[in-house]
């Protein structure tokens, strides 16, 4: 019910600092070519600290081929029909951490810094709140590598919780310490559940 709920606020229009215009909308299952084409974009050094290994397509097909509404909402920014940018917030169906949402973004290095990685942060919060479930949005970066986008969370309004060391290491297998941010949900009553 939430996909349907969500075709209905989607796409949307957006400018840029630079005034370029964007469209933001759900992603697709027919946006594999064009979702790996952005993930190659990504240079090793940012690559290295993904979840995932993006440059195997299995991976973007899957992720394409089997959206699951309940437990990640995709969101893509397209300009001159090309992915810029993909935020994504992953949910828990149930238990005992069900009330918070994961956010995960990666920008087309040549539109960063230029409010686009801000614009998918409040469209990731823009869902949460409607979901009527998640209280709370977590984010987790590498504090020795990802200073940037730990400053960038914290300026949309992100406060960092802890700071794990050695905790997660990347596909390198290089130990890095991780750093916990989490951003709290305004009052839900002002945001009417979609599903």
């Amino acid at each position: 019910m939430l996909d349907e709920t969500l075709c209905q606020e989607y796409p949307k229009t957006r400018s840029l600092k630079n005034g370029k215009q964007l469209t933001v909308r759900l992603l697709e299952a027919t946006d594999v070519e064009a979702l790996y084409i952005f993930f190659q974009s990504i240079s090793r050094e940012d690559r290295i600290f993904l979840k995932d290994d993006i440059r195997d397509k299995t991976i973007i097909e899957g992720w394409c081929n089997n959206i699951d509404w309940d437990v990640v909402v995709p969101i893509v920014a397209i300009i001159d029909d090309k992915i810029v940018a993909e935020v994504s917030l992953h949910r828990e169906r149930r238990g005992w951490k069900s009330h918070i949402g994961k956010l995960r973004l990666v920008v087309h290095p040549d539109y960063r810094r230029q409010g686009l990685a801000i614009e998918m942060i409040n469209e990731l919060i823009f869902v949460a709140l409607h979901t009527g479930s998640i209280e709370q949005l977590n984010a987790e970066c590498m504090i020795d590598a990802q200073r940037g986008v730990i400053l960038l969370l914290q300026l949309v309004g992100f406060v960092q919780r802890a700071i794990l060391p050695d905790q997660v290491r990347d596909i390198e297998g290089k130990h890095h310490d991780l750093a916990l941010l989490s951003y709290t949900l305004r009052d839900q009553e002002d945001f009417p559940a979609l599903d």
